[in-house]
């Protein structure tokens, strides 16, 4: 089987040295593309990342999510980074403590309103029973 380009498809193909991981390079004469052959098993699938994904969820060691999934050290610590930068740096929390007393206050007008929900209800039914 004859070595194509994963751009162009052509088979004007040449070797151009190695990479730094001592694979041999290649590069298409027609498009200048440079490739590996087989490259694309090199990059992690979308189902790998969704169990890494989980897995991290379930604290998971680091260690053993290497173990299970078969992706390099290198590659999931840069995962990580990319999925904390993704986090947005505002979620909505409330740096301050609101005020005690008012929120207190708040809190205790709802429940007496919820009492005088509730008797309200009971006295109805008393009504109705009658």
């Amino acid at each position: 089987m004859k070595l194509s380009c994963p751009s162009c498809k052509s088979t004007l193909v040449k070797k151009n040295g190695l990479t730094h991981y001592g694979k041999q390079n290649h590069k298409c004469t027609k498009c200048d593309r440079q490739f590996v052959e087989d490259g694309s098993s090199w990059f992690i699938s979308k189902e790998t990342k969704e169990l890494i994904d989980k897995l991290l969820l379930e604290r998971i060691s680091l260690n053993g999510i290497i173990r299970v999934t078969g992706v390099s050290s290198r590659w999931l610590q840069n995962y990580i980074k990319e999925l904390y930068a993704s986090i947005p740096k505002d979620l909505g929390v409330i740096e301050e403590m609101p005020d005690l007393e008012n929120w207190l206050d708040d809190r205790m007008d709802e429940e007496i309103g919820r009492l005088e929900c509730i008797k309200k209800i009971r006295f109805h039914w008393q009504n109705i029973k009658k």
